[in-house]
């Protein structure tokens, strides 16, 4: 059994949370609140299972916006809270932990049904690529975990999220917070059946040894964004940081100017494209 655990936690996917049209989950809104909650009890649920179970650590990285979400009174005292503010994505994590659990986390951009999806940044960027396929926050944060020998074992979100966490980590135990319909429509489910199901299945998750997701380098890493501007900026930030990175070609535009396409061949040059 996994001793020392990281649970991982975005805000869309908890249960009884759509957010608002144009508006999402933004802080101090009264969807925003719902959700801070919501998250509290379903990491107090898997927490209490965990340490119960005979764990030794459980920590909870908030990575909703800026973090500091989720009301620290809110949660059971047993876990660890961290400030991850002033490292670099998960760095924060380097050693310290055995497997990561992830709550509350989103369809990528362009999900059709999905509850608030998005990818990073639902104002700026309309997708992801990695060599050529789609890639959401789900992809990205294992791959990461897994650079530094830290495996993705469970995943509680929406079914169209679960579904997409599968494809890109096939082993992961999944709970099903809520049915998705469209970007704010879901049926939701009864919580104390929730709560049940994340304390059975997230302790049979770090019980298993789970296999890692690694990222195999060089990779192509393509970033598209809905103003050419942010494009321009982004394009900019990562040639200074001495990645090889450009816009790339197309028959009708020449080039186009809302994407930037990258040649990445470390984990660091992968998270400076994020």
């Amino acid at each position: 059994m996994y001793q020392r655990i990281l649970l991982a936690l975005d805000l869309e996917g908890v249960n009884h949370v759509v957010g608002e049209p144009y508006i999402g989950l933004l802080r101090d809104t009264e969807q925003w609140e719902i959700a801070r909650r919501q998250a509290a009890l379903e990491v107090n649920a898997a927490a209490d299972a965990l340490f119960a179970a005979g764990v030794v650590e459980v920590a909870l990285w908030d990575n909703h916006g800026k973090s500091h979400n989720v009301d620290p009174l809110d949660l059971d005292p047993r876990i660890r809270l961290l400030d991850p503010a002033r490292h670099p994505r998960m760095d924060f994590a380097r050693g310290a932990y055995d497997c990561i659990c992830l709550f509350g986390y989103h369809a990528m951009e362009g999900t059709l049904g999905g509850v608030l999806a998005h990818t990073m940044s639902s104002k700026s960027v309309q997708y992801y690529k990695l060599n050529g396929k789609y890639v959401g926050e789900i992809d990205m944060d294992a791959y990461i975990a897994a650079s530094m020998g830290i495996p993705a074992c469970f995943f509680a979100a929406g079914n169209i999220t679960c579904a997409q966490a599968k494809r890109a980590v096939p082993n992961l135990v999944t709970v099903v917070t809520k049915q998705e319909l469209s970007r704010n429509e879901a049926i939701f489910r009864n919580n104390e059946e929730l709560f049940a199901e994340i304390r059975e299945k997230i302790v049979q998750a770090v019980s298993t040894e789970h296999p890692y997701r690694t990222l195999t380098f060089p990779a192509v890493m393509e970033k598209s964004f809905k103003r050419m501007e942010d494009a321009a900026i982004y394009l900019k930030k990562l040639r200074e940081k001495g990645i090889d990175a450009c816009h790339p070609d197309d028959d009708l535009l020449g080039k186009d100017a809302h994407s930037v396409v990258s040649n990445v061949h470390n984990m660091e040059q992968f998270i400076n494209c994020i």
